[in-house]
C-alpha cells in the first residue's frame, strides 16, 4: 500500500477505532518496501514511521525500527538487501510506530537514543489517550545522550543530534555525510501539517526551531527523510518551514485581536498552507492545535492563572 492509500485508510480507521487497533489493522496487510537512497542506504516503508537502513561491512544501522508486529518483515527485507539483523539502532523518538521493533532487535543490537527516550520506554506512557506499558527490557536503549554523538558506519560519517521539546522531548535528527541525507523523524511530516505532543513535553515553538535547524544541516542538494511521507529535497522542507511560520503568525494575530478559535478557523490560513491540509490534520484541526498551544503558554506564564 502506498503512502497516500495508507493515509486514507488511517484517517478512516481513526474515526472507528483505537490507535492500537488502527495500527494493527494497517500493518497486518503491509509489506516492507525498499527505496535506494545511495549505495547501501535505503528508505524502508512498512506499517509505521519511515525507517532508514545503512547496510555494509560494519553491519546494519537502522534509524527507527517500525512497529512491533513488523519486525519479522523488516528483518526479511534487510536480508533480501544483503544485510542481517541490525547491529545498531537509533530511535528518533519513543513513539511506538518508530521504536516498536526495539524489543525484537534489542537482544542483538545496541539501541541508541536521547535520554528522554529511554526514560519513556522504561515507564508507562499515554499516547492518543491510550495507556502503553513499559517496553520489555531488551527494548531499552543501552547508549543514551543529551546533545550529540558521532557514528562512523559503513563509510558514512553519521551525526546524531538531540533536539528537545519539539514533536516530543526526545527527538533526534540523524545527518549522513554532512547533510547529504538527513533523517528527521516526526519533526517533519512531508507535505502535511505536523503533530506535536505537549503531553510528551513537545511544543510548537520547539518544532519550529527544530525545522530551522533541519534547514541549516541539510545541504542544498541534500535529501530529507521525514517520519511520515515521501523523501524530499531541501526546497520542500523550506516550504514546510514557511507554512509553520505563516500558521503561527496568523493564529497569533487572531489571538491578539481577541478572536475566538472558531473565528480564526473561519478566517483560515494563508494560501501557502493549503497544500498541507490533506494529511493527518485538516486546516481547522491544525489551527486548533496552534491556538490551544498558545493559550496554554499564556496561562502558564500568567501568575494569576497559575494560582487558579
Amino acid at each position: 500500500m502506498n503512502f497516500r492509500g495508507k493515509l486514507i485508510v488511517f484517517t478512516f480507521l481513526l474515526l472507528l477505532s483505537s490507535p492500537a487497533a488502527m495500527a494493527e489493522a494497517l500493518s497486518a496487510e503491509d509489506k516492507v518496501e525498499a527505496t535506494p537512497l545511495a549505495p547501501g542506504l535505503y528508505l524502508l516503508e512498512g506499517g509505521g514511521g519511515n525507517v532508514t537502513a545503512s547496510i555494509g561491512a560494519d553491519g546494519v544501522l537502522l534509524i527507527d525500527d517500525d512497529m512491533a508486529n513488523m519486525s519479522d518483515k523488516l528483518l526479511s527485507k534487510l536480508k533480501e538487501l544483503g544485510g542481517e539483523a541490525p547491529r545498531l539502532i537509533v530511535n528518533t523518538h519513543f513513539h511506538y510506530d518508530h521504536s516498536g521493533g526495539n524489543a525484537a532487535f534489542g537482544p542483538r543490537a545496541t539501541i541508541i537514543a536521547a535520554s528522554a527516550v529511554r526514560d519513556r520506554l522504561m515507564t508507562e506512557q499515554t499516547l492518543w489517550r491510550q495507556k502503553h506499558p513499559p517496553v520489555p527490557r531488551p527494548g531499552w536503549p543501552l547508549l543514551t545522550f543529551d546533545r550529540e554523538l558521532q557514528l562512523h558506519v559503513n563509510g558514512h560519517s553519521v551525526r546524531v543530534i538531540h533536539l528537545p521539546h519539539a514533536h516530543t522531548d526526545g527527538d533526534t535528527v540523524v545527518s549522513f555525510d554532512d547533510g547529504k541525507f538527513v533523517i528527521a523523524g516526526d519533526l517533519y511530516f512531508a507535505g502535511m501539517f505536523p503533530i506535536f505532543h505537549r503531553e510528551h513535553d513537545g511544543s510548537l515553538q520547539g518544532l519550529l526551531q527544530a525545522t530551522e535547524f533541519l534547514l541549516k544541516v541539510t545541504k542544498p542538494d541534500g535529501k530529507v527523510v521525514p517520519g511520515h511521507g515521501p523523501v524530499t529535497g531541501r526546497a520542500e522542507l523550506q516550504a514546510y518551514a514557511a507554512m509553520l511560520r505563516a500558521s503561527i503568525r496568523t493564529v497569533r494575530q487572531g489571538i491578539r485581536r481577541h478572536l475566538t478559535l472558531e473565528q480564526i478557523q473561519k478566517v483560515g490560513l494563508p494560501a501557502i498552507c493549503e497544500p498541507f491540509s490533506h494529511g493527518f490534520a485538516t486546516t481547522e484541526q491544525w489551527i486548533a492545535a496552534i491556538y490551544k498551544d498558545m493559550q496554554a503558554d499564556r496561562r502558564s506564564s500568567d501568575p494569576k492563572q497559575r494560582r487558579t
